[in-house]
């Protein structure tokens, strides 16, 4: 491929994929079609199908684009950063509730959990396993599997939208949970 195909072959994959995106904001994603999607972008259905030869692939793509928008910050590098991370994530999932809805639908939450919450666990895991060598990996495990909840967008939702609570409050309760954890991680000494 030259690279003049290449630089159309991105375009019109941004193209696609910022249809999908302005879709999103007004339809639920379980209606979005490729039919929708090429009619937004102007481009013919075949056309679609060329960049994105199935659904999933297509949801794939997405899933990818949306989460990057976003912007969630990293798992710091040490546990006394954990409150502060809280916090910028709940600010951040905060900016973008429709995108964080669309995220948790059921066409999308399996490929987040598959892809970047693995990643994120994995990371806390090894923090833990760092600062906390005294514990058995099974304490690890738990303890980290119980950040990376509280750390999610799934969480930032109950306590926004199910429990309706404010924002600073949401953030108050999950930094709570990291304090409570941590306590117990140093008890195991």
């Amino acid at each position: 491929m030259t690279a003049l195909q290449e630089k159309k072959a991105a375009f019109t994959r941004k193209l696609i994929l910022d249809a999908a995106r302005e879709l999103i904001d007004t339809i639920d994603i379980s209606a979005l079609s490729f039919k929708k999607v090429s009619e937004q972008a102007e481009i013919s259905q075949r056309t679609m199908f060329r960049y994105f030869t199935t659904r999933e692939a297509f949801l794939d793509a997405l899933t990818t684009r949306l989460y990057a928008e976003l912007e969630l910050p990293d798992i710091p590098g040490a546990v006394d950063k954990l409150p502060d991370y809280i916090a910028e994530l709940y600010r951040k999932l905060d900016a973008k509730p429709r995108i964080v809805t669309v995220l948790l639908s059921a066409d999308l939450l399996p490929r987040v959990l598959s892809t970047t919450a693995k990643a994120r666990l994995e990371a806390l895991k090894k923090l833990l396993a760092e600062t906390h060598p005294h514990c058995s990996k099974a304490d690890i495990t738990k303890t980290a599997a119980n950040l990376r909840y509280v750390m999610s967008a799934s969480s930032w939702r109950y306590y926004r939208h199910y429990f309706e609570l404010e924002l600073d409050i949401a953030i108050d309760c999950a930094q709570l949970l990291v304090a409570q954890s941590l306590e117990y991680l140093e008890k195991q000494k």
